[in-house]
């Protein structure tokens, strides 16, 4: 093994040993009953957890965001200028806001009116704008497939329900600044669900390889660990 010399205190020399890949060897060589043992724990401790933890599954929808025409700060109406009113940001700043959320939509997902089931179904629930911000992907995931894919339905009436409404507000400040302008070229297009609902088939949560993989290693670093204070420390393990 290779040696660096430290000066002590006193004046003399004491090796310092690096790591090398003999030195890893040997110590694999020398604790591999132990670091056994502890693998096998670790695996023991994963598929505990795997089999008592809730299987999490997983649905998915897209839903196009409702458009109108833009408008000028001076309150003209740009007839060749289409943008989604509200944009698929607000929706999912909507999604967030685990007060917003009505009891229906809760009772639905199997939560009730808590805070603490209000903040798992924030949780619960992953939205990304596709498509340029045009529409918006809603991921949920729940305990039971045919929950999560109630709660789905219910998450997507809510948000096309609230994309409507601030399409009709925005339409009525439209009209309100500038009430002279015709409703005829005015692009009106309502918010909608452009992409059944699907559903996993095999649950998505827990995995059975990953959690077992992580939980081996777990246990072989806690092994190492171990060893490196009973080195530095002495013999208190």
């Amino acid at each position: 093994m290779s040696e660096l010399s430290d000066v002590t205190v006193d004046g003399a020399q004491e090796p310092k040993k690096i790591l090398t890949l003999k030195w890893i060897f040997t110590y694999i060589a020398q604790t591999r009953y132990r670091l056994l043992s502890f693998g096998i724990c670790g695996l023991v401790v994963g598929g505990a957890i795997y089999y008592v933890s809730p299987r999490i599954y997983e649905a998915s929808l897209m839903i196009k965001m409702p458009s109108s025409n833009g408008i000028t700060a001076q309150g003209i109406v740009e007839k060749n200028i289409i943008k989604t009113v509200p944009t698929a940001l607000d929706v999912k700043k909507y999604l967030l806001r685990p007060e917003d959320f009505p009891l229906s939509v809760l009772q639905g997902c199997g939560l009730t009116d808590s805070n603490a089931d209000r903040k798992r179904l924030v949780n619960a629930i992953v939205a990304n704008e596709v498509n340029y911000g045009l529409s918006l992907q809603v991921v949920i995931r729940l305990p039971s497939r045919e929950l999560v894919n109630n709660c789905a339905l219910l998450i997507a009436e809510e948000v096309i329900s609230y994309s409507n409404v601030q399409k009709d507000n925005y339409l009525r400040y439209v009209f309100g600044v500038n009430p002279t302008v015709s409703g005829e070229y005015i692009v009106n297009e309502n918010a909608l669900q452009s992409s059944p609902i699907r559903v996993s088939d095999q649950h998505v949560s827990p995995r059975f390889w990953h959690l077992l993989i992580g939980c081996l290693l777990l246990g072989l670093l806690l092994n190492c660990f171990l060893d490196w204070l009973r080195f530095q420390y002495g013999k208190l393990f």
